[in-house]
């Protein structure tokens, strides 16, 4: 029986039950993490704000998921994948993390070989998959290719950006630089708008500013809302708390004039 309260907290929300380690379990578990945690923003800007350094200006894991159950947000991929690397180690899986460069966090779990799980990078993978084969996978925003080679993986989104993964693992440690670089409100890619991406109804949504996105049948939606709109779509259809958007929001107008 799982003894931490905090898993147990994070397990009723995503909808699974405790079972034994294995790729349908896993496969699981990515599911129910990516239909139900929002990448967003929000959160960066408010760890920024009142993080200390000695923390990286990420949120213990307890406060992570008290967050992602009570307030319905998740973070980007340096807290999403901590956050899920807690998960599976707890739930005994051989879990460590793999670097993206640049700037890009995600997973390894290793089961009758390494996998590729990532959680934190808005992409359509529902799913692990075998980190030594390519694969390409599409949804309505974007196409997912993953090209393995010989000394890396070249990761590339259609429209979006190039990545490289490297194969071989990289400790928590070893990614402190990665993730202190990410906090630069004048380069840091997160720290640019206030934005919220979610799957709603199966399809890929997202608020940037007051702009509403959405992908149907590979085109991209844009609708300015207004405040209700906005709020409405914030609260009943993301699902977060909207006066963590404030606070949010207050301390980019703040920060962005100074």
């Amino acid at each position: 029986m799982i003894q931490n309260s905090i898993l147990e907290k994070f397990l009723r929300y995503l909808e699974v039950e405790e079972k034994a380690p294995s790729l349908e379990y896993l496969n699981e578990l990515v599911e129910a993490h990516q239909t139900k945690v929002k990448w967003e923003t929000l959160t960066k800007f408010i760890d920024f704000e009142e993080g200390e350094e000695e923390h990286f200006y990420l949120p213990s894991i307890d406060s992570y998921v008290n967050r992602v159950v009570d307030q319905g947000v998740g973070g980007t991929c340096w807290t999403v994948a901590k956050g899920f690397h807690f998960l599976l180690h707890t739930l005994g899986f051989n879990v460590e993390y793999l670097y993206m460069d640049p700037g890009h966090l995600c997973l390894q779990v290793m089961l009758d070989q390494p996998y590729y799980v990532d959680v934190g990078y808005c992409a359509p993978l529902y799913k692990a998959y075998p980190l030594h084969q390519s694969f390409t996978v599409e949804n309505e925003a974007e196409v997912f290719s993953y090209e393995v080679r010989e000394n890396d993986i070249l990761v590339a989104r259609d429209p979006g950006p190039t990545k490289v993964l490297g194969k071989k693992t990289v400790t928590w440690d070893e990614m402190i630089p990665h993730i202190l670089q990410s906090h630069d409100w004048q380069d840091g890619f997160a720290l640019r708008t206030l934005k919220v991406f979610g799957y709603i109804d199966g399809r890929p949504c997202q608020l940037k500013g007051n702009t509403l996105i959405r992908f149907e049948d590979k085109q991209r939606l844009e609708q300015e809302l207004t405040e209700a709109e906005f709020r409405y779509w914030m609260e009943k259809k993301f699902g977060v708390d909207y006066s963590l958007y404030e606070k949010a929001k207050e301390i980019y107008r703040r920060r962005k004039g100074e």
